[in-house]
């Protein structure tokens, strides 16, 4: 297994590719078809990510089916690469990074719903709010101590919009705790 950590983006290739063999361009064009554009990569990135994680053990690859000239290599998570990618969608949720991390926390939320057992999957989504509740406040608790003066009126709206996303982001927690709690998965109903 790799000896460093691995980044946000190999993160998402690797479960992504944990949810089904898949080639380097059928990726591309399946990010760039995504909401998650923000993993969007250019094939300068995204192919030498796949030889990183294939080199670190936690992807094989082995020749698939060409479009045109060009050979095509179809992925596949190794057991190592699964044990790493539940690792990272196990990990607890950093209060202090949770605004930065936000996004990659909606990511490991996607990939839960194969993996954790719907109790971890509630836990998780509480920790999110909880983390999510204390920044908030602590925005809030910022604003109300450094309240911009007339000629500042940017940064207070510039906050106003940071306390707006982050609630409704906090508010999402919950309705999602609610949904889920009252409309079990199938299979587990």
């Amino acid at each position: 297994m790799t000896s460093r950590p691995l980044t946000d983006f190999e993160q998402i290739l690797l479960g992504i590719i944990a949810a089904g063999p898949s080639s380097g361009y059928a990726l591309k064009k399946d990010l760039a078809a995504s909401p998650a554009g923000v993993y969007q990569p250019s094939s300068g990135a995204l192919y030498p990510a796949l030889r990183r994680l294939e080199r670190s053990g936690l992807l094989r690859s082995e020749p698939g089916v060409s479009a045109g000239s060009r050979p095509r290599r179809v992925y596949h998570v190794t057991a190592a690469g699964q044990a790493a990618h539940e690792q990272w969608v196990r990990a607890a949720v950093d209060p202090a990074t949770v605004a930065r991390d936000l996004g990659l926390h909606l990511m490991r939320f996607v990939f839960m719903e194969r993996l954790l057992p719907p109790d971890q999957v509630a836990a998780f989504l509480a920790s999110l709010g909880h983390a999510l509740e204390a920044f908030v406040a602590g925005v809030e608790q910022y604003r109300r101590e450094h309240e911009p003066d007339a000629g500042r009126r940017h940064q207070g709206l510039a906050l106003e919009h940071g306390i707006a996303v982050y609630r409704a982001s906090l508010d999402w927690t919950e309705h999602a705790q609610r949904v889920l709690a009252a409309e079990p998965a199938a299979g587990q109903r």
